[in-house]
């Protein structure tokens, strides 16, 4: 089902990186679908990223968008995230309007353009390709500015084989990026699918674990998927042009990967320019008249 991460491609000449992060509403399960309610797109050029003379890659281009879950959101995900129906109450769902800004990010940016994710042949990119076709259908296909497809390579597997690669970076050199979060603390037992490794056992290739060993500290803040994709832009700028080589060899379609579920027809997002809640008060509204019409209708008797 997921893309093998053994697997060597033609070579491609990548031009711009797209880091990418996604907060949930949970793990998915047999009886639970999760739903994106932050999404962080951080690009920047693979060319940039080579530059191991450079302390701090200026160029950068950001999409970040929150949205509100349209199902149940897990408790231990909204207490790690920081994000709960409370706090998205004012936002919108995963709509078609988050869908086209996506596309119009990537169409800005100069190709061929490779997705990066953290564990994102398993988790992220299904789970971005579902919320997609869920909007568009399944036929959906993101494209750059080219119409070509748009790649993607985990880094997981990345750090895990480059690992040799990964040594502590020699104190007052760091890469003088913002000091934002990535996924560590007690919580992240909660999730070992999201950070883990089977290959090589006693070492841990979690993102915080992976950062923490080269840079000699985790970040100041806890869990946004901002802070996860600067992780990733600092590791891989550690490694340079090791990286992008790697890269460039395994990487996949992106709109090749299965979505990780159909979308529940009942759950369909909501008319773009609608808000979730505005919907549901409609709906609590209606209801109301409903029940108030039959109760008149019950002060009267047919004679």
């Amino acid at each position: 089902m997921y893309p093998s991460t053994k697997a060597v491609q033609r070579p491609l000449l990548l031009s711009t990186l797209v880091f990418v992060d996604l907060e949930t509403t949970g793990l998915p399960s047999s009886t639970f679908k999760p739903e994106i309610t932050e999404l962080c797109m951080l690009a920047t050029s693979r060319f940039s990223v080579e530059q191991s003379d450079v302390t701090h890659i200026r160029v950068q281009n950001k999409l970040n968008l929150c949205f509100y879950p349209n199902r149940t959101m897990n408790a231990v995900a909204a207490r790690v995230s920081g994000l709960n129906k409370t706090n998205l109450f004012h936002q919108k769902d995963f709509d078609s309007t988050a869908v086209k800004m996506i596309q119009l990010f990537v169409k800005r940016l100069d190709p061929p353009v490779c997705f990066l994710a953290h564990n994102g042949n398993h988790f992220d990119f299904p789970l971005l390709r579902a919320q997609l076709c869920g909007v568009k259908g399944e036929q959906f296909r993101l494209l750059d500015c080219e119409d070509s497809p748009i790649v993607c390579v985990d880094t997981l597997p990345l750090f895990t084989e480059l690992n040799h690669l990964l040594v502590p970076r020699t104190p007052g050199n760091d890469s003088g990026f913002d000091s934002m979060d990535d996924r560590t603390g007690p919580d992240d037992k909660m999730f070992p699918l999201l950070h883990s490794s089977p290959k090589k056992p006693g070492v841990s290739f979690r993102l915080g674990d992976v950062y923490s060993r080269v840079f000699g500290s985790g970040h100041a803040h806890a869990h946004s998927a901002e802070g996860d994709c600067i992780a990733m832009l600092k590791l891989v700028h550690h490694l340079g042009l090791s990286a992008v080589d790697w890269l460039q060899v395994h990487y996949t379609d992106f709109n090749s990967i299965p979505p990780m579920y159909r979308h529940p027809s009942a759950d369909q997002p909501s008319d773009p320019t609608d808000f979730p809640y505005k919907r549901r008060l409609g709906d609590s509204a209606s209801s109301s008249a409903l029940k108030d019409t039959v109760e008149e209708l019950s002060k009267f008797r047919l004679d």
